[in-house]
């Protein structure tokens, strides 16, 4: 080998000898062994993140087929609709229930046209159904058992569990009042809106899949639903039942302690601490007029203060008193 030749060793003093490639570029080059050591260690270190990464998509897609599978899992339960009326005193009770209570309207739209909630398609197509009798709508398909199902008990008429509808909540709701809204829905003024159907993402069935974002009807004791009765007036337990299907704890915390941000809902202050030095008139002009008694604005976006403003001042008095009755840890 000639003694200093570019790039390889010197046999005579150990050393790599001066290279013009090296000074023109100003690096200097390494052994062939290394280089080969320093691919191999890259090609393990792709072959490592390629399979992580084939691991995680893996893992996505078992998790999503496992979402897909609960939400089409069939339930078994009864269902036991009362008679549904049809005179104006139960429908004008039925659409204060959907507008004001219930605030069926703030994911159905003014009239209960429906519409997509604009999710991204990789976490779910997500729409809120046509409820009317129009084109596109299932208003005229539904019979008081499938409102039943679908309201109370989170299954909609093909058999799949519902994803946002929070029946959970809803379960909870009276006969009476469950007929009376029946009656509001029954009556629609039909309009046409097409929609395209619920689908879950990948990424949305594998949360539910993770049960890091649990189905409605899982969670309700089926069997139980109709079973109440509740006498409106202005009392703490009222006001109690108010919370619930006003879907008040699905924001604020089971006990309206108020609760984290989490998968699907966002911060909420606790009602107990925060309405501590309000009086019952405080409590109404909050409501009605989306401002606190220290001119802190709220944000219609996260507090529907706008449909709950159609609140009567009894059912306002209910909820305070039944907010007041809860005590601070």
């Amino acid at each position: 080998m000639p003694r200093g030749a570019a790039g390889q060793q010197d046999t005579t003093t150990g050393k790599f000898p001066f290279d013009e490639r090296s000074f023109a570029t100003g690096r200097r080059l390494l052994p062939r062994h290394r280089l080969r050591a320093m691919r191999r260690i890259l090609e393990w270190i792709a072959i490592s993140l390629g399979s992580i990464a084939g691991m995680v998509v893996v893992g996505i897609v078992a998790l999503f087929l496992i979402g897909r599978a609960k939400v089409t899992d069939s339930a078994d339960f009864a269902v036991r609709p009362p008679l549904i009326p049809s005179d104006r005193a139960s429908i004008a009770r039925g659409r204060h229930l959907a507008e004001a209570v219930t605030l069926c309207t703030q994911c159905h739209q003014n009239g209960l046209r429906g519409r997509d909630m604009g999710l991204p398609p990789l976490v779910a197509t997500l729409v809120a159904p046509n409820l009317t009798s129009g084109e596109g709508g299932v208003g005229g398909d539904y019979t008081s058992a499938d409102w039943d199902r679908a309201i109370r008990h989170g299954v909609a008429k093909d058999g799949r569990k519902l994803v946002v509808m929070p029946s959970d909540a809803y379960a909870q709701m009276t006969d009476k009042d469950f007929a009376d809204l029946v009656a509001f829905l029954n009556a629609l003024t039909p309009v046409d809106n097409e929609l395209p159907r619920s689908k879950l993402g990948l990424l949305g069935g594998a949360l539910i899949g993770a049960r890091l974002y649990p189905l409605p009807a899982d969670a309700i004791k089926h069997e139980d639903v109709g079973l109440n009765v509740f006498d409106a007036g202005v009392s703490a337990e009222f006001g109690s039942y108010l919370a619930t299907i006003g879907t008040c704890r699905g924001c604020h915390g089971a006990e309206l302690r108020g609760r984290p941000e989490e998968i699907g809902r966002p911060w909420a202050p606790s009602l107990v601490d925060s309405t501590r030095n309000w009086s019952a008139e405080d409590f109404r002009k909050t409501i009605r007029t989306g401002r606190t008694p220290q001119g802190r604005p709220l944000d219609a976006q996260r507090m529907p203060w706008p449909r709950l403003a159609n609140l009567t001042d009894d059912e306002l008095n209910a909820v305070y008193e039944y907010v007041r009755s809860i005590v601070s840890p």
